[in-house]
């Protein structure tokens, strides 16, 4: 709009005379009738008009837009969320709180490079380099404002605005380069000053230098733009987007972190860093960080919009931390308990921790804070009965579903989300967490009966592999997951798919009678099957720290070589569901499941495995008499065909896809050993001929040596 405004004083220079060079006369590129003098009356007639449009677009447009700035600026450095704020987000959602105004910086620079630099001479002034001389210095200048400042939130629109600025300047530069050359006030000028012999070379360098720019330019600003997709930073399912952290009218901070300093310490400043990685734009109370004054624990409890709770060993002990929970409870902040369950770690059973709140959660009046306290039942509800409290782990993907679970119940209190309640019901995700898996063939899962629990384990590790395939039904059409008990499959195996023990490790793990775990266990490795080992989280469950197994419990023969069951890392399985789930995917990558997102090649290296898993089965199984080692395979991948065509047949009427599933897996298992039968018969065959070969030859070296 501004450029067009100004069309009424774009005005260019040309000469009018052979004889004197300096003789020149400027037009109006709209109109080259009209001449740019004050004494020409038509260009005179446009005055009017430019005056009255400057002053209301380049002007008034501008100082409006300021004016807003400066009314919401102090709603906007507090994240808080008012009307004319959410209505003037577009002037400064993409920059931090304290470069709000940005907007308007980059707005007045783009007046100023595309109109307001056509008011410096405007009859002549493009003919010489003085304009190009200023749009290079306010080029230059804003680009070290903008490198100095850094206001932007996201560093891929941070990158992209420098090297915008960064081509503009060059080709500013540049253009004063050509205007050089291409003048002919002196002799040999261009040669002179440039050092090109002609006007068509620096032309011609400006071109190549331009465009490789313009190509190194676009090659980091998709390199900067792949790593900030990548960045592990919270995004929502339901628009793939991060979240709005925006605040209440009264608040300054998103959540207030409460936690003793001799069980906690550690913990909850790992919480504050990683969430401020996770949501570079969380604000949250930290003692080490905020707090100024032991007296005003209370007014710091009233600025956040959330109320966290670690729950440690002697946290309802302290009083400080108490006159923190009346305080929460006096203002009916949302609480957001963190539970650290590690013994290790300073942490307790639940059960613990609610019998040491109600032993000192008994002040009367709540240490005069809260006067309407109800006593120990209303701290108890408020913290462990309203909201199941969330699982602190500290072990990498465990870890990051803990912090998305802090950050989700913080965003559901948020102005913005507690509108929009919807957007938060998908969840969120972390570029890099651990994806969904599924198997890319036929799986049995063996499970020794006197393991107790590693049934319903098995169960979900089956479900969860459905899961898998329903997220991606090509990749996973064939992995069909069975469970049998592995006392019966490993002195019969009936079926060729691939075999995997689940171990499922309790404080129990290796007291049956009999010893019939232990034996299991060693004769599958005996047949190198692989083994998968769970170990429980739950105390209530049989859990129990790994150490434990090492005491005495587990038979010294599974300890040394060729076995040393431990040498592979037992999967932890955790009882609340956002950590169970990750548990799974575990096992299920242990067990050799690809990821449901897996590209071609890994796919492919996961068939191989899987059939070479399967024909080592095939290999170490007993002969039958009479029967060569060729014909037990063939008559092996037969038989599974036939077993699967059967059981879908069988299973047709109950579930007409798991049918289609099994008759597809029985396909491409026959398909396989009309390969392999192929191959086989050809290597035979090549066989005799080399046998007959050698033959001859050795008859023939005998009639030589007889003569």
């Amino acid at each position: 709009v501004s450029r067009s405004i100004f069309k009424a004083r774009m005005c260019e220079s040309f000469g009018i005379s052979v004889f004197d060079a300096t003789a020149r006369r400027s037009y109006l590129v709209a109109d080259l009738e009209v001449l740019c003098r004050s004494d020409d009356e038509m260009y005179r007639g446009l005055d009017a008009y430019f005056w009255a449009f400057f002053v209301l677009w380049p002007v008034l447009v501008p100082l409006v837009l300021l004016g807003l700035l400066l009314w919401i600026r102090r709603d906007v450095r507090a994240l808080r969320v008012t009307r004319l704020s959410r209505a003037c987000r577009f002037l400064w959602r993409d920059y931090n709180a304290r470069f709000h105004y940005w907007e308007l910086a980059d707005m007045y620079r783009k007046l100023f490079l595309a109109s307001l630099v056509l008011f410096i001479q405007t009859d002549d002034g493009s003919s010489k380099l003085l304009r190009l001389i200023v749009a290079s210095v306010v080029s230059a200048l804003f680009l070290t404002a903008l490198a100095l400042v850094k206001p932007f939130k996201r560093f891929d629109d941070f990158y992209l605005a420098c090297t915008a600025n960064l081509l503009l300047t060059c080709c500013f530069v540049l253009g004063t380069v050509v205007q050089i050359c291409e003048s002919a006030a002196y002799e040999d000028m261009c040669d002179t000053l440039v050092g090109f012999p002609s006007a068509r070379g620096a032309s011609s360098f400006v071109i190549v230098l331009t465009v490789t720019t313009i190509a190194v330019s676009l090659v980091l600003v998709v390199l900067k733009s792949i790593s900030a997709i990548r960045a592990p930073t919270i995004r929502l399912l339901s628009n793939r987007r991060p979240p709005v952290m925006d605040l209440s009218k009264k608040c300054h901070f998103h959540g207030f972190i409460s936690h003793i300093w001799s069980t906690g310490q550690d913990q909850t400043h790992t919480i504050v860093r990683q969430m401020k990685l996770l949501l570079p734009e969380a604000r949250i109370w930290l003692d080490v960080d905020c707090l100024k004054n032991l007296g005003a624990l209370e007014e710091s409890v009233a600025d956040a919009t959330t109320f966290l709770v670690f729950l440690s060993v002697g946290y309802f002990k302290s009083r400080n931390c108490r006159r923190e929970l009346y305080a929460g409870l006096a203002l009916d902040r949302p609480f957001i308990p963190i539970h650290e369950a590690d013994v290790e770690k300073g942490g307790a059973a639940l059960e613990v921790l609610k019998a040491e709140c109600r032993a000192h959660c008994v002040d009367d009046a709540g240490l005069g804070t809260y006067p309407s306290y109800l006593g120990p039942a209303e701290m108890v509800f408020r913290i462990f009965e309203k909201e199941e409290p969330i699982l602190w782990v500290r072990v990498n993907a465990f870890q990051l579903e803990s912090l998305k679970s802090i950050a989700l119940r913080m965003l559901r209190h948020s102005p913005y989300y507690m509108r929009s309640p919807n957007i938060l019901t998908a969840g969120a995700m972390v570029p890099g967490e651990v994806p969904p898996y599924a198997f890319v063939g036929p799986v049995t899962i063996l499970v020794c009966r006197d393991n107790d629990g590693a049934w319903s384990v098995a169960e979900e590790v089956q479900e969860a592999a459905k899961t898998g395939r329903a997220l991606a039904p090509k990749v996973a059409k064939d992995g069909v997951v069975a469970i049998r008990e592995a006392d019966d499959a490993l002195e019969n195996l009936v079926d060729d798919s691939r075999h995997v023990l689940l171990l499922y490790m309790t404080d129990r793990l290796w007291y049956d009678q009999d010893g019939t775990v232990a034996r299991l266990v060693q004769a599958a490795m005996d047949r190198k099957i692989t083994i998968a080992m769970v170990h429980e989280q739950t105390p209530t469950l049989g859990g129990c720290p790994f150490s434990t197994f090492f005491q005495g419990q587990t038979p010294q023969v599974l300890l040394q070589p060729p076995y040393s069951l431990y040498n592979a890392l037992a999967i932890p399985l955790y009882g609340s569901p956002e950590h169970r789930k990750v548990s799974l995917r575990h096992v299920l990558r242990r067990m050799g499941a690809a990821p449901c997102d897996a590209g071609l090649l890994w796919r492919k290296q996961k068939q191989l495995l899987h059939f070479m898993s399967v024909a080592r089965l095939v290999r170490r199984r007993p002969l039958q008499q009479g029967e060569s080692r060729d014909s037990q395979s063939r008559r092996s991948w037969n038989r599974y065909g036939q077993s699967d065509r059967d059981s879908g047949r069988q299973s047709e009427r109950s579930d007409p896809d798991q049918s289609r599933l099994s008759w597809q897996s029985g396909y491409s298992w026959n398909k396989w050993n009309a390969t392999w039968s192929r191959r086989s018969a050809r290597s035979r065959e090549s066989a005799r001929s080399h046998e007959s070969a050698r033959s001859e030859s050795a008859r023939s070296e005998s009639a030589r040596s007889e003569s």
